[in-house]
C-alpha cells in the first residue's frame, strides 16, 4: 500500500499502472487513495487524469469527492465544476465534512465571480453545523478577504472568539493588509495570542506594500530580535524597501542575516541583493554578486543592466545586454529602460535611436513612458530639441508633464530661451500648482539675464503654489532609520538635535567663519 503522502506524479502513475496490472483498477478504495495522492502531489498534471480515475469509481465516497475537488483547487483558475462536484455529492445524500467545505471555499476564493457560490456554501456550513469548525472558519475568512468582502470576513472572525488558531488570525491580518487597513492590521497583530513567521511576514509586507517602508524595516528588525526565522518573501521585501530608501546599512544587515541563517541564495534573493546594492550606490558589490550567482533569471539580468546604466557604466551595460541576448533571453520593456537609460547618460544618440527602433521593430515592445523619457532626455541633452518635440507629438500615449520638464532642462542647458519659454508656459498650463515648473522657467530667464521675467515667474509661483509638499530625508544611526522634515519637532530626540545644531552654529561663529553671500535664482 502507498504510504508516502508527497509522491511525485511519476510514482503515482507507476502505482496506478501496477494496480491495473494487478486487477485493482476497479477497487474503489484503492483508486480513491490514488486520487488522494494526486491531490497532495506537488507535481503539475492535466485535470483529465484525476477525472478519469474519479469516473472509474462506481460509487465514490466523500473521501473521493474531497480528493477530486482538491485536485481542481490546485490549478490557478479552478473549474466551475468544483461546485458541480459538491452538488453531485449532496444529490447522492453524502454528507460533506470539514475538509469538503475547506476545499470548496478555497476554490471560491480564487475568483470574485465565485463569491455568490461561496456565500451559498457558507449557508450550507451553518445549516449543517460546521460554523464552529476552525478549519472551515479559516476558509470562510480567507474566501471573503480574497473576494474583497472584508466586512463579511470580520463578522466571521468576531462571531466566535474561542474558535480561533494562528491561521485564523493570519487570514484576518492578510485581509486587512490587502485592503490597505494598516492601522487595523496593527491592532490585530498586537492582540494575537501567538505569532508565527507568516504573521510577522504579513505585517512586514503590509507596511512595505502600503508605502510605510521604515515601519516595515523596524518590524523586520523586531522579528529578528525575537528569534523568528524569516522566509524568502520577507527577505525579498525588506531588501526591496532598503533599495527604495537607499539604506545600504539596513541592506547589509539583511544580507548578513541571510548568511548567518545559511539561507540559500535563491534567484529571487540573489536578484533582490543585486538590486539593493545597485540602488544604494554600491555597484561593485552588486556586480560581484551578479557574477557569483550560479542561476539567474531574466529579472536578475534586468536589475544588473539597469544598475550599471544608473551608475554611468554605459559600455558595460550595453555589453551585458548583448550577452543577455546571446544567452537566449528575450528582452522585456524593463530591459530596454536600462539600455536606453545607459545611452541617455552617456550621450549615445545614434545608439539610443538604434535600440529604440530595435525594441519596437524586432521585439514588438510598445514604448511606455519610461522609454520615451529616456529618449527625450537623450535628445534634449544633445540639443536636439526639435527632434525630441517630434517624438513627443508622435507618442502613442498621452505625454507626461515630466517629458516637457526634461525638454525644458535641455533648453536651459543649451540656452534656447525662446523655445524654453514656450515649453515652460505649456508646463505651467498643464500643472499650475507644480512649483518646479516655475523654478525651471525662472532659471532659463536668469541664464538669459531677463531679470524682470525672473521676478514675474517667481511672483506667479508664490501666488499659485500653496500646497507645496515638504521634502524629507532619512538617515541610519546604529541600525535604526530616522526621518526628518524641515522644522521637525516630532522626533524623540529633537531637543538634543537642536541643541547640537546651536552648538555647531556657535562654534562656527567662534571660528570666525563667514560664508559667502550667494543669491540663487534657480
Amino acid at each position: 500500500m502507498l504510504t508516502n503522502r508527497t509522491l511525485s506524479l511519476r510514482q503515482i502513475k507507476q502505482a496506478h499502472a501496477r494496480a491495473v496490472v494487478s486487477g485493482l483498477s476497479g477497487h474503489p478504495r484503492f483508486m480513491a487513495h490514488i486520487l488522494s495522492f494526486l491531490s497532495l502531489s506537488s507535481s503539475s498534471f492535466p485535470l483529465s487524469y484525476p477525472l478519469s480515475i474519479f469516473h472509474s469509481i462506481a460509487f465514490p465516497t466523500v473521501f473521493a469527492f474531497n480528493s477530486i475537488i482538491r485536485c481542481h483547487t490546485k490549478h490557478n483558475s479552478p473549474s466551475p465544476c468544483i461546485i458541480a462536484f459538491y452538488s453531485s455529492m449532496r444529490r447522492r445524500f453524502l454528507n460533506p465534512n470539514q475538509h469538503t467545505f475547506t476545499f470548496v471555499l478555497h476554490a471560491c476564493s480564487k475568483s470574485h465571480s465565485n463569491l455568490s457560490q461561496g456565500v451559498q456554501v457558507h449557508g450550507h456550513v451553518i445549516k449543517l453545523g460546521f460554523e464552529n469548525q476552525v478549519f472551515v472558519r479559516n476558509a470562510l475568512i480567507h474566501m471573503y478577504c480574497a473576494c474583497s468582502r472584508l466586512e463579511s470576513s470580520k463578522r466571521v472572525f468576531e462571531e466566535d472568539t474561542l474558535c480561533r488558531d494562528v491561521v485564523t488570525w493570519n487570514s484576518m491580518l492578510a485581509g486587512l493588509v490587502r485592503n490597505g487597513e494598516v492601522k487595523a492590521a496593527e491592532k490585530v497583530f498586537d492582540e494575537m495570542p501567538e505569532r508565527d513567521v507568516i504573521s510577522w511576514s504579513t505585517m512586514v509586507m503590509g507596511y512595505v506594500q502600503n508605502g510605510i517602508l521604515e515601519d516595515g524595516l523596524e518590524c523586520f528588525r523586531e522579528m529578528r530580535e525575537r528569534g523568528v526565522r524569516p522566509n524568502e518573501a520577507t527577505l525579498v521585501t525588506v531588501l526591496s524597501a532598503s533599495a527604495q530608501l537607499g539604506l545600504v546599512g539596513f541592506g547589509r544587515f539583511v544580507h548578513s542575516t541571510i548568511q548567518s541563517l545559511r539561507f540559500p541564495t535563491t534567484v529571487p534573493i540573489g536578484t533582490a541583493l543585486v538590486d539593493m546594492y545597485a540602488k544604494c550606490g554600491c555597484i561593485e558589490e552588486s556586480r560581484v554578486l551578479f557574477h557569483s550567482m550560479l542561476r539567474k533569471d531574466i529579472w536578475t539580468w534586468n536589475v544588473m543592466i539597469c544598475g550599471l546604466a544608473s551608475h554611468d557604466h554605459a559600455d558595460e551595460a550595453l555589453a551585458l545586454f548583448h550577452k543577455f541576448i546571446s544567452e537566449g533571453y528575450c528582452p522585456v520593456n524593463v530591459t530596454f529602460v536600462g539600455v536606453l537609460n545607459a545611452c541617455s547618460r552617456a550621450g549615445l544618440v545614434n545608439e539610443g535611436r538604434h535600440y529604440f527602433k530595435l525594441m519596437v521593430d524586432d521585439y514588438g515592445i510598445q514604448p511606455e513612458m519610461e522609454h520615451y523619457g529616456c529618449m527625450v532626455d537623450l535628445l534634449a541633452r544633445a540639443g536636439l530639441i526639435t527632434e525630441a518635440i517630434q517624438l513627443i507629438e508622435t507618442m502613442t500615449i498621452q505625454p507626461d508633464p515630466v517629458l516637457w520638464a526634461t525638454l525644458l532642462d535641455g533648453c536651459k542647458i543649451h540656452g534656447l530661451v525662446e523655445m524654453g519659454e514656450k515649453i515652460g508656459n505649456k508646463l505651467i498650463q498643464l500643472d499650475p500648482t507644480h512649483d518646479g515648473h516655475y523654478v525651471q522657467l525662472a532659471g532659463i530667464y536668469a541664464k538669459a539675464r531677463k531679470w524682470e521675467d525672473v521676478v514675474r515667474v517667481r511672483r506667479l509661483m508664490f501666488e499659485r503654489v500653496t500646497n507645496k509638499v515638504a521634502g524629507w530625508s532619512l538617515i541610519e544611526v546604529q541600525g535604526r532609520v530616522h526621518r526628518f522634515v524641515a522644522g521637525d519637532r516630532e522626533h524623540e530626540h529633537s531637543s538634543d538635535i537642536y541643541k547640537m545644531l546651536e552648538t555647531i552654529r556657535l562654534r562656527i561663529i567662534e571660528a570666525a567663519y563667514s560664508p559667502k553671500h550667494l543669491t540663487c535664482v534657480a
